[in-house]
């Protein structure tokens, strides 16, 4: 993925940078979710109101 990038930004191809980008920040998002969710299921400690 970082090759594509460097390679769609040296070309100016810039929808592939665009939507690299876009998955990136998708799957950021995804797995700060699920680290979260999972953050309450093993620690009972924390509770989300």
């Amino acid at each position: 993925l970082g090759l594509l990038m460097v390679e769609g930004i040296t070309q100016a191809d810039y929808p592939l940078v665009q939507g690299a980008f876009l998955l990136i920040a998708v799957l950021t998002v995804l797995g700060t979710f699920a680290a979260d969710l999972l953050y309450g299921l093993l620690d009972p400690r924390i509770v989300y109101r």
